[in-house]
This record gives structure tokens, C-alpha cells and sequence, in this order.
């Protein structure tokens, strides 16, 4: 009996390849709040996917308990 089991779209190298990918994109994205104050992990990773890219009105301020998101970011 012949084997009829459908063969998945992607193979595993490309699921692989496009996460890294993916993750390099999401990093650099981030090093842009960094750039504006916040901190890396999480928080550049977070604006990232709340706010996208930093305009150039918005960064981070430091506060006591750590930087802190602001949209009056003048630097």
C-alpha cells in the first residue's frame, strides 16, 4: 500500500530560517527604542509590537522604578 500522507508546505529548515529572520527584523526594530531610553528586553520588544517604530516625539523617560514610556519624548 502506498504511503499517502500529504507532505507538509514548508520544510523544517525554511520554518527555521524565516523565525530567525523574523527575530533579526524584530531586534533591529527594537534597537530604535533602545536608542530613545528603554530598555531592550522587553520593553523594545513590547513597543515594537504596540507601537511599531519610535516617531519622533516618543522614547522613554527615566523614572525611579525604570524607563517609562512617553509620546513627549524630547531629547
Amino acid at each position: 500500500m502506498p504511503d499517502t500522507a500529504p507532505k507538509p508546505r514548508f520544510s523544517r529548515t525554511a520554518k527555521t530560517i524565516t523565525v530567525l529572520v523574523a527575530l533579526v527584523i524584530w531586534t533591529a526594530l527594537a534597537s530604535g527604542w533602545t536608542d530613545k531610553g528603554c530598555d531592550f528586553v522587553p520593553q523594545s520588544y513590547g513597543l515594537v509590537l504596540t507601537h511599531g517604530t519610535p516617531d519622533s516625539n516618543e522614547g522613554c523617560e527615566d523614572e525611579p522604578s525604570g524607563p517609562t514610556y512617553t509620546d513627549r519624548y524630547y531629547r
